[in-house]
């Protein structure tokens, strides 16, 4: 009896070991980015951006490569769908595609037009889809060109599209899931939208050491949904950071204007003005780091209306005005035409997602949900028509807590300035 115990004890872990489905990692292609077109005959092409395993292996990086050849390869297939696509494009490659370690998806202009609702849900269904994904739209372009673009600074461009969305300011590794968010709650969403850059001015090579300025890619701005997940329209570069302050996704971002009073832009410009006695063209720049939004619902009856109070704090980072910014008054100036110029433009930007997307981006509609869910009851079904004329009463309200590592400026005092 012992025997035939310990024979069982020995022979049954050995059942247990093993993984009959393993895949080894020699045997996988990694796919770090994946976009979808829409073809004219209603057909998908999609476009894998995978990690070459010989490049990962060599040491260095140089202008988009490693040890003197790039560090992805683009392949693409059609299919009617994601997962026919993919198994179209399987049988050109000598690995399994493993989507595991997707980072981003792009998705064309034409796509997005006509809508992206049939090609969302493996991106939610599938147990390999990261819900932390990126996902963009590139704005008068295809996702293979987008793909297919190397980026100098970086191995791989879907790589290279996550920092640059992340240095803008915008929280990285969510929109997937945020348009997920939006558009089971007001019915909307919002993707960052990419652009194929060409250089402002183009140089030639003169010898093969030489790195003059080449097309890459860049990011526009966002692209605005509808509730049928149909293009809308596009917020550009400086004013999608409108939307991400209101929903408290905003890191960081420096603003730029004029220290003039409103007028000082017409003709002949503004030699004395009541904020600051600069002419047109002297600018101030803050770096805002500490965003805060504060949204508050109201009703008059049943028409409902928002208070929205944008907080921000932020040192001044550049002065080429004549103020001298070693006094606490200029200072305070500068802090007054930056809200005024900052409310001003957030109210042009809010005016045109309701007139012209009438899409509720800013989660307006959510607001009331959580605070009053009985009445949203009554406001969701219209929400639609509601919100383009929603009123909003928006104020900000920037502090600056800094001018640099010096108040008064290096340079002798300027003309028209303030000792």
């Amino acid at each position: 009896m012992v025997r035939k115990i310990g024979l069982i004890l020995l022979v049954f872990p050995l059942a247990l070991t093993g993984c009959w489905d393993r895949q080894e990692l020699n045997d996988q292609a990694i796919i770090l980015g994946w976009g979808m077109d829409l073809m004219e005959n209603g057909s998908y092409l999609a476009t894998a951006n995978l990690v070459l395993p010989l490049a990962s292996q060599t040491g260095g990086q140089q202008g988009g490569e490693q040890g003197g050849r790039s560090g992805f390869m683009t392949e693409s297939a059609y299919g009617r769908n994601n997962r026919d696509a993919q198994q179209n494009m399987q049988r050109k490659l000598s690995r399994v595609l493993f989507p595991g370690h997707r980072r981003n998806i792009f998705i064309g202009e034409k796509l997005a037009e006509q809508g992206v609702f049939s090609i969302m849900d493996e991106y939610g269904r599938s147990p390999l889809m990261r819900p932390r994904t990126n996902i963009f739209v590139v704005r008068e372009g295809t996702a293979q060109e987008a793909m297919s673009l190397a980026y100098q600074l970086e191995t791989n461009p879907a790589i290279a599209v996550q920092k640059i969305q992340e240095k803008s300011g915008a929280s990285i590794s969510r929109s997937l899931l945020d348009f997920y968010i939006s558009a089971n709650g007001t019915g909307c969403g919002v993707m960052p939208a990419l652009i194929l850059l060409p250089p402002e001015v183009k140089l030639d090579k003169k010898s093969k050491n030489d790195s003059p300025p080449q097309t890459t890619l860049g990011l526009y701005g966002a692209a605005v949904f509808n509730n049928r997940l149909k293009l809308a329209g596009y917020l550009k570069f400086d004013e999608y950071w409108v939307r991400l302050w209101m929903t408290n996704r905003l890191s960081q971002r420096a603003f730029t204007t004029i220290v003039n009073a409103v007028d000082a832009d017409q003709p002949g410009g503004g030699a004395a003005d009541a904020l600051s006695g600069a002419t047109k063209g002297q600018t101030v720049t803050v770096n805002v780091d500490n965003f805060k939004s504060h949204i508050t619902p109201g009703f008059d009856g049943d028409r409902p209306s928002f208070r929205i109070l944008l907080e921000g704090k932020g040192f001044i980072e550049e002065n080429d005005s004549p103020l001298n910014l070693s006094q606490p008054g200029n200072v305070q100036k500068v802090e007054d035409r930056m809200n005024q110029y900052l409310e001003e433009k957030v109210e042009r930007v809010v005016a045109k997602v309701q007139k012209e997307f009438k899409s509720d981006i800013f989660g307006l509609g959510d607001t009331i949900h959580r605070r009053h869910p009985y009445r949203w009851k009554k406001l969701a079904s219209d929400w639609e028509t509601l919100f383009p004329e929603v009123e909003l009463d928006i104020k900000v309200k920037l502090n600056i807590t800094g001018t640099g590592i010096t108040a008064e400026s290096l340079l002798p005092t300027r003309d028209g300035g303030e000792k």
